[in-house]
């Protein structure tokens, strides 16, 4: 964990002196730990947009990290047919819904390879990508305010088989 942390605090340096608009995707997740929920806090303090993955083991994310750090973006995952992926995590840490199941990914085997891939690892980065289409678009805007304006263009609704009190919020690109 605590190559995590430092991956985490390397990165608030790194937007800090670059003075430009920066996210963090991270695909990635475990136990709650309070060191790693305590980064991704101060990541935020910093203006920095953090996603971060739900989880895969279809379990309410409220005591997985750092999904359950109430100032990041929580992405669960979706399928094709709008309902929440069966292996994704959920609750009322979940912010918002995106594309994570059979998504046709890059692959490590080489500089051409796809592969067909499930999880909410895949999910997120749909939302840090979203996020900077629209920084490039609108300009910077503060975490909160970001993950306001990706609600507002959000559909709603329109996801199944969500349990009770987690977010129906199905991210949109206008």
């Amino acid at each position: 964990m605590s190559n995590i942390v430092s991956g985490m605090n390397y990165a608030l340096l790194a937007a800090q002196s670059s003075g430009r608009p920066s996210i963090v995707s991270m695909s990635l997740g475990g136990a709650a730990n309070v060191p790693i929920d305590s980064a991704a806090t101060a990541l935020v303090s910093a203006g920095i947009h953090v996603t971060v993955a739900a989880g895969n083991s279809n379990v309410n994310a409220q005591n997985t990290s750092p999904a359950r750090v109430q100032s990041v973006i929580t992405v669960g995952a979706s399928n094709i047919a709008d309902a929440k992926a069966n292996f994704s995590n959920y609750g009322p840490v979940v912010d918002v819904f995106a594309p994570g199941q059979n998504i046709i990914s890059a692959w490590k085997d080489s500089d051409t390879a796809t592969n067909s891939i499930s999880g909410t690892s895949m999910a997120t980065p749909h939302v840090a990508g979203l996020i900077a289409y629209l920084i490039s678009l609108e300009g910077n805007v503060s975490p909160t305010e970001m993950e306001a304006k990706l609600k507002s263009y959000s559909l709603k609704g329109v996801l199944t088989g969500l349990p009770t009190g987690t977010a129906n919020v199905l991210v949109h690109n206008l």
